[in-house]
């Protein structure tokens, strides 16, 4: 799996999640050979772009 390429300060939350909809991103994170956290940060990221750029 490949690592973050920058190390930067981290929080960890807990929160609830979709058991079906978590399970789905578990196979897709096998399958595309990364870590389920990394696809978790990067669909905040393009949730916030998009609406960041709706806002304007």
């Amino acid at each position: 799996m490949t690592k973050p390429k920058k190390e930067k300060p981290r929080k960890t939350y807990a929160i609830s999640f979709n058991r079906e909809l978590m399970l789905e991103l578990q196979h897709l994170a096998l399958d595309e050979d990364r870590y389920v956290n990394e696809m978790l940060e990067e669909a905040t990221r393009d949730l916030l772009k998009k609406y960041k750029e709706k806002a304007k």
